[in-house]
């Protein structure tokens, strides 16, 4: 998919790039977690080294009712 290769490279390259949270869900924010948003998919992933992904959403999924 290439929505998520774009996330990983973009997520591997400066994983501190990652926004706090999804724009239309500021209180998604914690600490030690970003968001980059690719294609139409919303990608959560740990800023540890290495990143990890630990969710993957569709732009028009409910996010805060699925975490």
């Amino acid at each position: 998919m290439i929505a998520m290769q774009e996330a990983a490279d973009r997520i591997e390259a400066d994983p501190a790039a990652g926004l706090p949270a999804p724009r239309p869900y500021p209180e998604l924010a914690r600490p030690g977690r970003a968001w980059v948003k690719a294609g139409r998919y919303w990608v959560l992933y740990r800023t540890t080294r290495p990143p990890v992904v630990i969710a993957v959403f569709f732009e028009t999924a409910n996010i805060p009712g699925r975490l």
